[in-house]
């Protein structure tokens, strides 16, 4: 990469055990994907070991740079189906990213989107921060490992009273019991927020004002990282001076592109021109 990123993802890629296939996971690999393809200059800051393999279709993209921290494990979750209701099982988590991990000239790029997994991204590095506009996907301070590793729902400090500077957050309403009230309270606090809703589409908030936006039609294949893709195009599109709805249309039509298929579904570079033109701000 040799132009100035205008977007930096932190957060853990994983490997994800589904139904007998080892794939790469986490909503920070997905988004940085996401956002290379749609040729938008990105930055990549997670934890993992040196040699991890998965992270192969990562490397090879020219619009991504990679910081990789060294950690002894990779974040491993496993999904069983065996049961009712799938389980969510963690079998092993990364170092956790700090402020100090992310390169001095990455902390001041313009837009920054914090996907934590599994908690793996705090307080401090949120504040830590110098972008003019932070996002976070929330489901990593919504969940966390029970009995045998099952996830469990739970609402971290970062998520209740968010850190200070971060103006989005985006979850799903399957993140938690409490769903609807966390995004009730988080818009009272400031906050733009986006409840996804799958097939439903999304309800954006900004203090008492609420938008109900449609999912945009999509021949579905494979939902795997939609509310990923999701949120990382609702942060772009505010980013350059979407209003609000705006921004969740733009997001619902960029994430219908990737559901229809696997990996990154029918989503190219061509997609961008549901974003707003560079060179425009919030």
């Amino acid at each position: 990469m040799t132009s100035i990123p205008e977007l930096l993802v932190v957060g853990h890629v994983t490997r994800d055990f589904i139904r007998g296939e080892t794939r790469l996971g986490g909503a920070a690999s997905f988004s940085a994907r996401v956002a290379a393809t749609l040729g938008i200059e990105t930055a990549l800051v997670t934890a993992a070991p040196a040699d991890f393999s998965l992270m192969a279709p990562l490397r090879s993209l020219p619009r991504l740079s990679i910081h990789v921290v060294p950690s002894p494990e990779v974040t491993t979750f496993e999904l069983d189906y065996s049961g009712p209701r799938r389980r969510v099982i963690l079998r092993s988590v990364a170092r956790p990213i700090r402020i100090e991990d992310i390169p001095p000239e990455w902390r001041n790029i313009p837009v920054a989107y914090v996907a934590p997994v599994a908690g793996e991204c705090d307080r401090a590095l949120v504040d830590g921060l110098g972008s003019r506009l932070i996002c976070a996907g929330l489901q990593g301070w919504l969940r966390k490992p029970g009995p045998g590793g099952v996830v469990e729902p739970t609402i971290a400090s970062e998520a209740s009273q968010p850190p200070r500077g971060l103006g989005v957050a985006v979850f799903s309403e399957e993140d938690h019991p409490e769903s609807e009230f966390l995004a009730e309270q988080l818009a009272r606090q400031g906050l733009t927020v986006a409840l996804t809703r799958g097939r439903r589409g999304s309800t954006v908030r900004r203090g008492a004002q609420r938008w109900e936006i449609p999912a945009a039609p999509a021949n579905e294949v494979d939902p795997t990282g939609a509310g990923d893709v999701f949120g990382i195009s609702i942060t772009l599109a505010l980013a350059r001076g979407a209003s609000a709805p705006e921004a969740a249309s733009t997001a619902a039509a960029i994430a219908a592109r990737v559901v229809e298929g696997p990996e990154l579904g029918n989503l190219t570079s061509a997609d961008a021109r549901h974003l707003p033109p560079p060179g425009t701000s919030a």
